[in-house]
């Protein structure tokens, strides 16, 4: 059943990424619902796993590099995502080639960011495009600085709304989630967000930079706060009680 869910993301998105822009929305949230089902079944399944002995799906440090004039609009993109479909933590860096972005998750969460991220670049750069066609006579007398930052800030509001999409899916999937659910999830991010302490630690002493652990509990509670998941907070404090 999972491969056969992932294959049906694919082929939403790529018919997303070559048609009308309302036909596109509908495509698109119809696979994030798909991703955010499959996301569960697949933690669902880790801790199966888990319980049994076997083991557990690996977590890993994955990269995409943006590059041209809009790089850090697409990164911004990507990370918005990432925060929205709540598995996977992303990290900064900006280098002379471009900027880039860190995703540290499990193996299928990490594929499903990258995933709709290249699909929604795609879509983002369409949109703009007609955008620019319908609107460019307004910005005729601006500088050419001018002229990229109004199609950068289209680009931030194509992002601001399609992760202000993903976040309302999310919530909708996760009404209809058990608290035994909720906790194996929970637990799947807890383990991703230690592996990302280990990895900012250890820059963290190479680099001579900021505390490694302020960053990551700073970005744990900025996601928090970005996807809604104090009841799964809530409920976790009860069960501990």
């Amino acid at each position: 059943m999972g491969d056969g869910k992932l294959e049906l993301i694919e082929k939403l998105l790529a018919k997303a990424e070559s048609t009308t822009p309302e036909e596109a929305e509908a495509l698109t949230e119809h696979a994030e619902r798909l991703m955010l089902k499959y996301g569960i079944d697949q933690a669902q399944v880790d801790e199966r796993r888990r319980r049994q002995g076997q083991a557990p799906e690996e977590i890993v440090q994955e990269q995409i590099l943006f590059t041209g004039t809009y790089a850090r609009d697409f990164r911004e993109l990507g990370t918005g995502i990432a925060l929205a479909l709540g598995a996977v933590h992303p990290l900064h860096a900006d280098r002379g080639a471009g900027s880039i972005l860190y995703l540290v998750g499990h193996v299928s969460d990490v594929a499903q960011v990258r995933r709709l991220t290249a699909s929604l670049e795609v879509q983002a750069k369409v949109a703009m495009r007609a955008w620019w066609a319908e609107h460019r006579e307004r910005y005729h007398a601006c500088t050419e600085s001018e002229r990229r930052r109004a199609r950068s800030g289209f680009l931030r509001g194509f992002a601001a709304g399609a992760v202000g999409r993903l976040v309302e899916a999310r919530r909708a999937v996760w009404e209809h989630v058990g608290d035994g659910t909720a906790l194996v999830l929970a637990s799947r991010r807890d383990r991703v967000d230690a592996a990302v302490d280990r990895i900012r630690t250890r820059r963290g002493r190479a680099r001579g930079s900021a505390d490694g652990s302020a960053f990551v509990h700073g970005h744990r509670s900025g996601r928090q706060a970005h996807t809604g998941e104090g009841a799964v907070t809530q409920r976790r404090g009860a069960d501990d009680e």
